[in-house]
């Protein structure tokens, strides 16, 4: 991988960039880590930035699972003994990672889902936090973020930072993944609506670049749920289709090409979107034959064009 770099944003928080961008608050030499990248060689360079500027590293703040965000875990604990704080149902997947790739497939995951991208190595969350407040014994202060993963949170730090973990991607990230990960539609809309009102010194989302206006990136992420809803919607017509035909379907409306990892993550997020769409009796499923059909509900929705 690509050699980190610590990047000031004010006086006390700094970004350290990579594909998933964390945080570091440091006060009297003491840094806690907002989220810890992908690996060990993730960890391994994060140890060296802050060795290499005498920080003591204290705790690790994770805002969720995801590989992504903890695969540095685990090395960063068992050299320095920091701390692990996260909510009490991240906790459970940050103990025993195979719950994430298990939670995607909907089963035992076969060995090609047993794999640094879905599965981080197993790290020790010795703090459980509560999705909203103070985090005990920091400054720093958990927002919840419901949509992404079962129990994400954003990071506030004292002077107004605000890591915004995976509510927000950037176009980039949207245009080449048309569907990004999505456990509870419902909660990631009003999590988008309650972004537009926060006000902060910086905004740092951990798939895009840090800014201070968050509102175009906002409108892009809603502007592609709602397209993908539609595409779903479509995919499902009048007469109803089995779930792997809408599958098929969305995928070649929108040029997703899968593998394994894009299937469950995919997969996953569309029958995420099927239950948003039926508890909005957009669509309705029935069982005929040993299969579920999800049928259309709204006249004219299946005309509609994607956005």
């Amino acid at each position: 991988m690509a050699s980190l770099t610590l990047q000031r944003l004010t006086e006390s928080t700094y970004i350290i960039p990579s594909p998933a961008t964390m945080g570091v608050w440091v006060s009297d030499n003491q840094a806690t880590l907002i989220d810890a990248g992908n690996d060990e060689e993730a960890g391994r360079q994060v140890l060296r930035l802050l060795t290499e500027r005498g920080w003591n590293l204290e705790m690790i703040v994770c805002t969720h699972s995801n590989a992504d965000h903890v695969g540095g875990n685990a090395f960063l604990q068992k050299r320095t003994g920091c701390r692990i704080a996260a909510t009490s149902i991240e906790a459970a997947f940050i103990d025993h990672p195979l719950l994430e790739p298990t939670l995607l497939y909907g089963g035992f995951p076969s060995k090609a889902l047993r794999n640094k991208f879905l599965m981080a190595k197993p790290s020790h969350v010795t703090d459980r936090i509560a999705d909203d407040g103070v985090i005990p014994g920091s400054p720093l202060r958990a927002m919840p973020l419901p949509g992404h993963f079962v129990g994400m949170v954003g990071i506030v730090t004292p002077d107004d930072v605000w890591f915004l973990a995976d509510s927000l991607f950037s176009e980039h990230i949207i245009n080449k993944y048309p569907i990004f990960f999505l456990y509870d539609v419902a909660g990631h809309l009003g999590t988008l609506e309650n972004l537009r009102h926060l006000h902060g010194s910086w905004f740092v989302p951990s798939h895009a670049e840090h800014t201070q206006n968050i509102t175009a990136l906002i409108d892009a992420n809603e502007r592609r749920i709602a397209g993908t809803l539609d595409a779903i919607t479509r995919s499902c017509g009048d007469d109803g289709a089995p779930f792997d035909i809408i599958l098929q379907r969305v995928c070649s409306m929108l040029g997703i090409v899968l593998d394994m990892n894009q299937y469950v993550l995919v997969g996953s997020a569309i029958r995420s979107m099927l239950s948003y769409l039926v508890d909005c009796g957009t669509v309705e499923p029935h069982v005929a034959d040993g299969t579920v059909l999800w049928t259309c509900t709204s006249p004219g929705a299946t005309n509609r064009s994607i956005d």
